[in-house]
């Protein structure tokens, strides 16, 4: 496979825990999986299957037993502003305004005077035209992540980690958002990998969708999104891919499918 299909390279990678009962918990054994340059990929599977974990290892926020992990051959083995990553809830600092939220990693990599004429433009980029000088505590749950992905995406990072960013928004929010992250991949190419409970949206924003199993987890198939044009989540072709990555992700789920393990954000 050339370097383009395997941009960023998880190979046999291993990852335990152990609990406060002291017992071990084998999030993967052996997992491996091939990134591609500028791709959207979603990550699905049954809870507790590991999903957030692989994001960390991929952030270099976790390190694993065994295995490898790299980035354009070079291996990861702790953060970097290449690597940007976007939580759960939106993680802001309430004493600072939306500009100045975002500003932030600029600041931690001593390149604000310089650059600091872009934050209008990731402002804009993520839909916050007029809440430049808002705080956190008059931003909506929506709004708030349009702040940390803008944070995000201001040091230009080569892979955007999305850790289910999008799973506490209301419905119409959530659909808005996505249309946000799409264009936003389509405008700037940057890798994206998305960690979504959420079939649809899966669907919806990759290219490609990577089904994991049930703990101990495995990459148990790669669903190409082979649909043209735009994504229609009522086309006869959207249909059938749903019903299809159903289908494999129960197969993945077993009988634990529905049972969270130890650490639901595992």
């Amino acid at each position: 496979m050339d370097t383009e299909k395997k941009w960023i390279d998880i190979r046999r990678v291993s990852r335990t825990y152990f609990d406060t009962a002291g017992l071990q918990i084998d999030v993967f054994r052996e997992l491996s999986l091939e990134i591609r340059k500028s791709e959207f990929l979603s990550l699905i599977g049954p809870s507790g299957c590991g999903k957030t974990t692989l994001l960390r290892l991929i952030a270099g926020l976790d390190i694993p037993q065994a295995g490898m992990l790299s980035i354009e051959g070079k291996p990861i083995e702790k953060p970097g502003y290449d690597r940007g990553y976007v939580f759960q809830q939106a993680i802001l600092f309430p004493w600072k305004t939306v500009e100045e939220n975002i500003a932030t990693g600029l600041r931690a990599r001593h390149v604000y005077r310089e650059r600091k004429g872009q934050i209008r433009e990731y402002i804009e980029r993520v839909g916050l035209n007029g809440f430049d000088c808002a705080y956190p505590h008059e931003l909506s749950g929506g709004m708030m992540q349009r702040v940390a992905i803008a944070r995000a995406l201001i040091n230009e990072p080569k892979v955007l980690l999305l850790d289910e960013p999008l799973g506490a928004l209301d419905a119409f929010t959530r659909i808005d958002l996505q249309d946000t992250i799409r264009n936003i991949w389509k405008e700037t190419g940057t890798t994206i990998v998305l960690v979504t409970h959420d079939v649809d949206e899966a669907i919806y924003l990759g290219e490609r969708i990577a089904v994991m199993t049930a703990r101990p987890g495995q990459i148990s198939e790669i669903i190409d999104v082979a649909i043209g044009g735009e994504r229609d989540r009522n086309r006869d072709d959207f249909i059938r891919l749903r019903r299809r990555t159903l289908e494999k992700l129960h197969l993945a789920g077993g009988p634990r499918s529905l049972v969270c393990g130890p650490g639901e954000a595992i």
